[in-house]
This record gives structure tokens, sequence and C-alpha cells, in this order.
């Protein structure tokens, strides 16, 4: 149902009400709960009463969904307006039974409740008439033994109204005289038929609202407004933390006892107490778990915390992946051009901060690739640019970096190396390339060549990019004096047009 449709159904005398208190849930988290007419079938009006919670925004924080009940409470409304009505006249039912519980005295309020014709008093009508069977009637008569007993008992008792319906009463006896046995007894009698449907209907709000949570996609935790004990919990709760226990087992366990069970960053979560916003944890068995909390309040009134657990696994993994995703060259599972310069970068600060005394970048080229691709095929050209990625991995560190910046060209990120090593390194990786015959299928061996460019960081470099492009002005002089050579970069580099 959404928003138009559901205030259609309010009562005008209800509507400014009703929407003023959903106004301050949005804004506030203000509790909803309200009490308001519905439109029910042939234009007919429906008392109900409305619980709910926004429980999903949109990316601005507005609501797109709420969840909620409505219980009906039309008997309860209009009972607690008779019951409002005779206690503002403070009126009870008196009614006075003889020995064999016949009817000897009813007064106006009782007379009128259950149309006894007082004409026929006393004696002419039986408390039988007022029983819903013979059955209740007899229990009825086994109190007698605890009036006679104790000279006074009280009870609650559903009896018939003339109407056929029947209603719960509390009713208490009083012998009119003690000293007699099996005397007159006085009945006082208030109706208690609202408070006991109220209390049903309260009751089967509380199942439902039990297995609402039990059955919520996502765990659930409830605590007292001091944040000691556990009021509910539910099934993924219990499957989101991995906790060994049935959730109606953590119903009223201590809030201490709870942490101890639990991992420690969702522990230090619900230690601090319900943060508005959502938080995500990692949990020692490689899942994730998404928390959300919120204060539950009356108006002004803190009646409890409350904690969701989404289960962000999944979510997780997919952003992962599309993240590695977008850091990955395709064709050769490296890190792609973006993720070579986000490394690089980092790199650069370690060497302003200290973390490493040297850094040296490589970039290197295949020789005349264009050849390869235009006289084997573009797929003879991935495999070239496949087993020169084998070569380099195998002359790299666990701290090294390679990268693909774009076409043929690479880049290698040597940490904490200097420039003379770096270059030595990179002579050799060029020797095992150009003594390496690579199998291409049907094109059979083939032999390459790369040319290089070094270049050792410098912690008043600007940018990644300018380390890159040193680099690359490296490799090019390799290239235009004759390939298959490495070249380290110094300010006395010749300059070459391109």
């Amino acid at each position: 149902m959404n928003y138009d449709a559901f205030c259609a159904m309010v009562h005008p005398s209800d509507r400014a009400r009703v929407l003023a208190r959903l106004q301050r849930h949005a804004e506030a988290g203000a509790d909803f709960r309200v009490e308001m007419r519905l439109r029910g079938s042939a234009d007919s009006w429906l008392w109900v009463e409305s619980r709910g919670e926004i429980t999903q925004r949109d990316a601005d924080g507005k609501p797109v969904r709420m969840l909620g009940t409505h219980t009906d409470i039309q008997q309860r409304v209009e009972q607690s307006r008779l019951i409002k009505a005779l206690l503002d006249r403070g009126s009870a039912l008196i009614v006075m039974a003889g020995p064999q519980r016949e009817i000897l005295y009813a007064n106006e309020r009782a007379a009128q409740t259950f149309q006894i014709e007082t004409e026929r008093l006393p004696g002419g009508v039986n408390l039988r008439s007022l029983h819903v069977s013979d059955e209740s009637f007899e229990r009825f008569g086994q109190l007698y033994g605890q009036l006679n007993a104790r000279g006074t008992v009280r009870t609650e008792w559903i009896l018939r109204m003339p109407s056929g319906s029947d209603h719960w009463f509390d009713m208490q006896g009083s012998l009119l005289d003690p000293d007699e046995d099996d005397g007159r007894v006085i009945w006082t009698m208030i109706d208690t038929d609202a408070r006991r449907r109220a209390e049903t209907a309260l009751a089967e709000t509380q199942h439902r609202l039990e297995a609402i949570i039990d059955r919520f996609p996502a765990g659930i935790l409830v605590t007292d407004a001091q944040g000691r004990q556990v009021l509910a919990a539910n099934r993924m709760l219990a499957a989101a933390l991995q906790l060994d226990m049935a959730p109606a087992a953590l119903v009223g366990l201590g809030m201490p006892a709870l942490i101890q069970l639990l991992p420690a960053s969702v522990a230090d979560v619900l230690s601090a107490g319900p943060v508005a916003g959502r938080s995500l944890h990692a949990l020692p068995d490689g899942h994730y778990v998404e928390i959300e909390g919120m204060q539950l309040r009356d108006g002004d009134r803190s009646i409890g915390h409350c904690w969701v657990f989404h289960d962000a696994t999944e979510r997780q993994q997919r952003e992962s992946q599309l993240e590695t995703l977008a850091l990955t060259d395709a064709l050769t599972g490296i890190p792609n051009r973006r993720a070579f310069l986000e490394r690089l970068a980092m790199e650069l600060d370690h060497l302003r901060s200290g973390l490493v005394a040297h850094s040296t970048l490589i970039m290197l080229d295949i020789d005349h690739f264009k050849q390869v691709n235009d006289g084997y095929g573009h797929a003879v050209g991935d495999i070239v640019l496949k087993e020169l990625l084998a070569s380099v991995a195998q002359e790299m560190r666990r701290e090294d970096m390679v990268g693909r910046l774009g076409g043929e060209e690479f880049a290698v990120l040597l940490s904490d190396t200097n420039a003379e090593v770096g270059l030595r390194r990179a002579e050799s990786l060029r020797e095992a390339i150009a003594g390496q015959a690579i199998d291409a299928g049907k094109a059979g061996d083939l032999h390459i060549t790369i040319s290089l460019g070094v270049y050792e960081l410098q912690r008043s470099d600007a940018s990644a990019q300018g380390c890159l492009e040193r680099a690359d002005a490296a490799l090019y002089y390799s290239k235009r004096n004759g390939r298959n050579q490495s070249t380290l970069w110094s300010e006395r580099l010749p300059a070459i047009a391109r």
C-alpha cells in the first residue's frame, strides 16, 4: 500500500493527528503507535491500533518502506467507552443471592445490564441465568466453599449477556452475615470484558510481533532502556553472529554476558550503545555484518535500544569483485594503469615518510610488437603478452608490483630499491626476455626483445604521474637509440622530440 492510499483510508477527523505522528517518526525516529479509524467495507469505520517502523530509506534518507501492524481494537474502544461511562457514574453491578443462588436483589445497574425483571424478585430469577452454561454454573458453585471458609472470595468469570454475548466480570462475593453458614451473599461485579479482551488482543499482538521479529530477514536485538538486558532476539541474529544459542535463551540475558560471546568488533558496537547510521564489520570466519543501531522512544522517553544486523557478506563480495575488476587488466589478470598509479602514489608517500629508503620504477615496452600483431594476429599477440608477464613475474619479489599501462607497455615498481640495483634488475629482465623462445602454437617459436626505462623516485617528486613520465622518457630514449636496451633517467638525458 502506498502513502496516498493509506492517507485516504484514515478517518478525516483522525488524519491530521496520524500524519503528524508519522512525520515525527520519519524525521525524529519517534515511536509510531497510534489509534485511529480506518475505512472498512460499505463506508464503515473500524478502530485499529497501528504500530510501525520505517525499515528502508533511499540514498537521500527519505523513507521508502515502512513495516507495521494494524490491530482491530473496535471492541476494545467500544467497551472502553462503556467502562468510562460506568466509572463516571460510580456504579457497580450489585446482586444479592440466597442459599440456592436465587437472586434476592439487583441494583439498577445490574438489572439494566442483565435485563433482570425486578418484579420477579426476590427469588424468581436464579444466578444460573447469568452463566453461559450449566457447567459454568456448577464450577462457580465450587467458590462457595472458599466463601464460607473465609467470608469473602474474588474471581473473574464469564457471564452471558442478554444479547447472547459473553462478558468477563470481576466478581467479589461477601457473606452478608459471616456467622451464618450458607447465608446470603453480596456479589459486586465490575465489567472487565474490555480489559480482558484488550489483554488478549495485546497478547495476540505480542505474539504476532514476536513472529514478525523471529522471521524478520535480518538479525534483531532489543534491550531495555538502560542497555542492560536482552528483551528480544531472533534466529537471524543467532545465525549472523554464529551464536550457539536459541533466540529464546538470549532473552533475559544480561548484556555483559552477551557481549562476551561476540566478536570484538561487534562487542565494541553494542558496548557503545546504538548509534544512528550503519557500520560494516568483518567476522572472524570471513563473513561481514552490517549493524544499524537505533534508540526506541515513546515520545521523549527512551524505552529501549534496538540493533538490526544485516548479513552483508554477499554484497561485500560483489563489491570486492567489482573493485578487483576495476583495478585488474582483463587479459593478463595483473593490476591495470589505475591500480598501478594508486600503488605508485602510495610508494611515493612511503618514501617521503621514511618507510622506505629508495624506490625504483621501470617501464618496459615490447619492441616491434605491432609487427607481431600484424604478422601473426592478435591471438598470438596476446600469447606474447602473457609469456612476457610470466617472465617478469619470475624476476619479481613479494614487495614488487607489475602493472599493464596499456597495449604492450608495462611498468614494474621495485620497492626499497635504488637506481643502481634497479638498472641491474632491468638488464637481467631484458636479457631473460631476449633469450627466451615463446611457443606461439601454429606460429612456431617467437623471439622478442624489450626496451626499458628506469627512474629512481625522489622525495621531491610531486606526483606518481610525474614519476611515470620520467621513466617513460628513459624508455623512449632506449627505443630511439636501437631498442633492446635499458636507460636510467637523469637530468642530463638528452631531450628527444617525439
